[in-house]
Parts: C-alpha cells; structure tokens; sequence
C-alpha cells in the first residue's frame, strides 16, 4: 500500500495540513458539483465512483494542488516520484487491513482513494477474487454495480441489478447479510450477471452498506481463491469494512458541508457579523477534526487487539462499539453544521410537552443508567406548544448532555414544565456544581465552556438558537443547588 501524495507532501514540509484540506475540498466540489453537501445518498457514490474510471485528470489532488498554487510544480513532481518508488505494502494479515484502512480514514477525505482501498483490501481480507461495491440507483430504480475489482471488473461495472433479483437486492430490501456457498442452487441468485459476462460466481459473501441508519447499497465479495466456503468470520468481518466505508462517505459529505458553509461565509463579509461567522467557521473546522482523530483513534485500538487476540465472538462487540461511535461523530458533526448554517426553521405542530418528556426520557434511559442520573420529570396534563417535536427534543438533550458532564460523579436531572398565563414554562435543573452569576449570560456564547474538558461549547448556544426559533426565550437561574434554566414558548401559534 504506497502513501498518499498529500502525506508525503506533508511530511517532507511542502504543504501545510489546512491546504490540504483545501484542495481536498476542492477536489470533492469538483466531483459532486455545488450544492450538494447535503446528497449524500446513491447519487453521491453513483457520481464519485464514475469520476475515478472516467480518469479525469481535472479531479486528481496533484493537479487541483498545482492550480491553487498550494505546491509549486518542481516539488510536486519530486513527491510523484517518492510515491512511485515506495513499497506496494500489503497487510500482513486480514486484522492489519482493518487497522491500515482505520488509520487512512484517519487522515484523508479524498473519498475516491478510500473506497477504491476498501474495495481492493475487501478481496484481500477474505480471500475473494472479486468484490463490489452495489448501490441503489434511484432514478434507474436498480442496483448498480460500481468500482468492482477481479477478472471479470470491466465487464460488470455499472451493470444493473433488477429490484428484487439477486443476493445484493435481498440484502439491501433487508438490510441483513447472506453467505451463500452455492450461488447457484440460492433462490435469491441472479444469473443475469454470469450470462452477462461469462464469468461463474460459484460463492456469494455480501453484506448491507448504511450510512447512520439508511441503506444505500452492500458490499459484495465472490469466489474465494482457495475453493473453502465463506465462514462467519469473513461475513463479520466484512461488515467491520462496509462500517468503514460509512465512517469515508459520511467524513466527507460533512467536510464537503463545512467547506460550502465556509464559502458562504465568505460571501457574506459585507458586515461584521459575517466576518465573525467566518472566524467561528475555522473554529469549527478545527474542532471537527479533532473528534474525527479523538473518534478513529480507538477504533484503531480495537483493530490492533484484534490482530493480537484472533477473530472470535468479540468481533461483534468491537463492531458494534465502532457503529455507536461513528454515530456520535455524526450527530456531533452534523449539530455543528446545523448551527453554522443557521438551520433551525421550525415546522410547527401543536406539542403535547407531556408527550415530548416521556420521549426524552426515552431516548435519555442508557445515558442516565451509565452516567449514574436520576431522571424525574413533572409536567401538567394537557400542556401544549406550537412547535417542532424534533427541534426542542434536540434542546432537551443539549440541557441533559450538559448537566451530565457536570455531574461527574451522577446526580439528578429534573424537568418540569407549567402554564403561566399566555406561556409554558419549562425548567431544567441538576444537582452539580451550578453556574457562579458572574457567568448566567456568556454560558449561551457560542464556543464559551466552562469547568469540562473536551467540550466544544455549543450546546446552550444552540438550545438558545432552538428557542429563539419557536419564538420563546431561555435563560439561567440563580439557585441553591446545581445550574438551573428557563425556558419559557408562546401556548399559541403567533398571529
């Protein structure tokens, strides 16, 4: 496996890692066109994995360098050079590739590089003459078969899968896994493909291909090299790769969405308030990063135990640690995004607050079990708000998220929530160490934290966003014990 070229650019001190960033960004607008941070769904893989076997040299990363003047051409052509000489190094085994891919999802959005490495280390890992990325043509309503790898790669790329014919549909109708060591004798195989190009698929190991919960296509490996039938080990460990290949399409789609956020930012420099929004966009640029490393990097620690301690049941427990961190790096990113872009228009609907607490407590009982809080909530019947269920959902896990890191050692979270007149009123309070006076104001600034660690500081700044939105206000209390908040939303819809 030889370097990127923007690693070793990097490394010999040609390139600076924010021009990277650049270019990759660049890079990915190229491809997908403008306003399309937000597709992220089968067009975004359908027209990526297109771009790399058209092998236009407008989209390469050393050309895009080269005309943003980021690397002069000398030592761009040296840094070719370098890469051309390095070692093709293999994995040394199938956990290593798991750990090698880890690793360069780590340190690149270039999205094209990342699925082509996935796809070709996906035959390696489980011995596979071929494999395939599948994707769900919505315009075409069929499967598409893009980036394949193996003897027969020419002839069935960009070939169709009818809905509902073959292994790959049944996996992504139902969004589970199938071995199948006699492709032929399963009454979900599909023969067209083989007719297609006389190529024989004798075993079929195909696994779903999601991003945060929506299927886009599978993954799929055929024919192992050796003649053994696939085992459930390959099948574990092929959905530990098409996680993988979640973590690359989601990274990039939301760097390609701070990047177009950014540029609109810069359009918008005819007034202060644009300018400091440009400056809060590198700060989030930053921030961002740092939880994508602080995300991989135990990610890579499980691959690497993994390597030392052998395939066994504990693949499933590590991969389904990797899928809820991944989430979180989602839900993160994207509560960044959603801030920058000012994105909080409401779509109203009368909001039973009963309801939404018993919601919250919900989604909030394994967060209040590990972190040791005691959740109570006391809301008077039949209160509602015209409002946006999800939207103040959001705010209530920003409170609670808030309080819990507070309370480090656990404590109690309470909500509760009365009519005053033309209002409701919604308090929040906790049993930690409170809010000094000094501070009731700057807690809603943008990036402003205090007494935690890691923190972004975010969190009340979008809850005040939230509710602002629905017309309300919030604020921070004086009180005994613990921090205390306000939040108080018109009863009835503005006129």
């Amino acid at each position: 496996m030889r370097p990127y070229i923007g690693d070793i650019l990097l490394e010999k001190g040609y390139l600076k890692a924010e021009d990277l960033d650049r270019a990759l960004a660049c890079q990915a607008t190229r491809v997908l066109g403008r306003g399309r941070a937000d597709d992220w769904v089968s067009t975004f893989l359908i027209d990526v994995a297109r771009t790399k076997y058209n092998k236009r040299d407008e989209f390469y990363l050393g050309r895009i360098l080269t005309e943003l003047k980021l690397v002069p051409e000398d030592r761009m052509r040296e840094a070719l050079e370098i890469q051309s000489r390095a070692p093709d190094r293999r994995p040394a085994g199938k956990l290593e590739a798991l750990a090698q891919i880890a690793g360069r999802i780590n340190g690149s959005y270039n999205l094209i590089d990342l699925l082509s490495l996935i796809l070709v280390s996906t035959g390696e890992l489980v011995e596979a003459e071929s494999a395939s990325l599948i994707v769900h043509d919505h315009e075409r309503d069929a499967l598409v078969i893009l980036m394949p790898t193996g003897p027969a790669a020419e002839a069935v790329r960009d070939l169709e899968i009818p809905r509902g014919r073959g292994i790959a549909s049944w996996v992504y109708a139902h969004g589970e896994p199938v071995v199948s060591n006699d492709a032929a004798k399963d009454e979900r195989f599909y023969p067209g493909i083989d007719e297609a190009t006389g190529y024989t698929s004798r075993q079929i190991l195909c696994v779903p291909l999601t991003v945060k919960g929506r299927r886009l296509g599978a993954i799929e490996a055929i024919n192992r090299r050796d003649g053994r039938p696939f085992v459930d080990a390959d099948r574990m460990l092929l959905e530990m790769f098409a996680a993988h290949a979640g973590i690359a399409i989601e990274n990039t789609r939301l760097t390609l969405a701070l990047a177009q956020a950014a540029e609109e930012m810069e359009v918008q420099k005819v007034n202060v308030g644009a300018i400091e929004r440009v400056r809060a966009a590198a700060l989030v640029a930053v921030s961002l990063l740092a939880e994508v490393r602080r995300t991989v990097v135990p990610l890579q620690g499980y691959a690497r135990r993994l390597r030392e301690e052998g395939v066994d049941e504990r693949v499933l427990r590590y991969s389904t640690y990797m899928d809820g961190e991944m989430d979180r790096l989602v839900q993160h990113a994207e509560d960044i995004v959603q801030y920058l872009r000012d994105d909080y228009a409401p779509v109203v609907a009368p909001v039973d607050l009963g309801e939404l607490a018993r919601e919250f407590e919900s989604r909030a009982w394994v967060e209040c079990r590990v972190s040791g809080v005691a959740l109570e909530l006391s809301i008077e019947a039949g209160l509602s708000v015209p409002g946006d269920r999800e939207l103040l959902l959001k705010g209530l896990g920003h409170l609670f998220r808030n309080s819990r890191d507070a309370m480090r050692d656990g404590g109690r979270f309470a909500v509760a929530a009365m009519r005053s007149g033309d209002e409701a009123v919604l308090s929040v309070t906790d049993s930690g160490p409170g809010i000094g006076p000094d501070l009731f104001e700057q807690v809603f600034a943008p990036f402003f934290t205090s007494g935690k660690r890691g923190g972004m500081g975010l969190g009340l700044a979008i809850v005040r966003r939230i509710v602002e939105r629905h017309g309300g206000t919030v604020r921070a209390l004086p009180s005994g014990e613990g921090a205390s908040f306000e939040i108080r939303l018109p009863v009835r819809p503005a006129s």
